[in-house]
């Protein structure tokens, strides 16, 4: 199963830094599994599943830009959780637009596109603390009228 890594900024700059330096912070957490990963669930369900983990991520990324952290990462399925199967991690994917085909920030816009609550989530966070995050989750690609699991990894970065 492949997953996509994406980076959520901002449109200002993150916390004032000393020439080309930055603060990083890596955050590992015991993440809030689905108790049945292997059984299909709704949107609704898994949203309320990853809502846990993205509390998680709030209260850290506050904590974070406390401390002067520029940019903060989280761990590898700390939103999901992990041992889905390719139908039963269906309600978790997103829709992650490409970036190369249009400027979007999630946290400003955030009716623009389905299925984006979590990326929406993220980029409030980062945005409210003036930080970058940086996550881990399924992404959801449209081909046309043929939305697909992705088969590879994709990196965007989210402004």
């Amino acid at each position: 199963m492949l997953f996509l890594v994406f980076f959520v900024g901002l449109f200002s700059s993150p916390t004032e830094t000393v020439g080309d330096s930055y603060v990083a912070g890596v955050f590992e957490h015991r993440v809030i599994l689905n108790p049945d990963p292997r059984v299909p669930v709704t949107r609704h369900e898994a949203l309320q599943h990853m809502t846990k983990n993205l509390d998680v991520y709030e209260e850290q990324a506050t904590r974070a830009a406390q401390q002067g952290v520029d940019i903060l990462v989280f761990p590898e399925d700390g939103i999901h959780g992990f041992n889905f199967t390719r139908s039963s991690i269906s309600a978790y994917l997103e829709t992650i637009p490409d970036p190369q085909q249009e400027t979007w920030n999630p946290c400003m816009e955030p009716g623009r596109h389905n299925n984006t609550e979590v990326l929406q989530r993220l980029s409030c966070i980062a945005r409210r603390n003036k930080l970058y995050v940086v996550a881990n989750m399924p992404d959801l690609l449209i081909h046309g009228d043929n939305p697909t699991m992705s088969e590879f990894p994709h990196s965007s970065l989210t402004p």
